[in-house]
């Protein structure tokens, strides 16, 4: 006969081994372990519901910034659909220009000059 199979045998199959001194029979009450899943669950619902609070908070605090953010678009979108200021000459306008001495092509004249102004920096 095995050794584990002997002391299980000596033990009865279900307690603690031989040698082990046994808990004092005052000190386990089913109603401390009752009492002690009830708490358990007390914490679990109350962390549950501080992270659905936390939850509803971030979801309220986005969707304000998220409205913010639509006014703000809509206000640029608004400025962008105006046409911007015409800055530079007026396309309406004939000005004159000094050519004499300036490099020319064709006869001097021609009864339309084109001047063309450019930088090359």
């Amino acid at each position: 006969m095995s050794k584990a199979r002997r002391d299980r045998e000596n033990t009865g199959g279900g307690g603690p081994p031989a040698g082990w001194p046994l808990p004092p029979s005052s000190s386990f009450v089913p109603g401390m372990m009752a009492g002690a899943s009830l708490a358990g669950i007390a914490v679990l619902v109350l962390l549950s519901y501080m992270n659905w609070q936390e939850a509803r908070q971030l979801r309220q605090s986005l969707n304000d910034r998220l409205a913010q953010v639509e006014s703000r678009l809509t206000e640029l979108s608004a400025k962008a659909g105006q046409a911007p200021a015409r800055q530079g000459p007026d396309p309406n306008r004939v000005y004159t220009v000094k050519t004499e001495g300036a490099p020319a092509r064709g006869p001097a004249g021609a009864p339309v000059t084109i001047v063309e102004f450019s930088d090359f920096q």
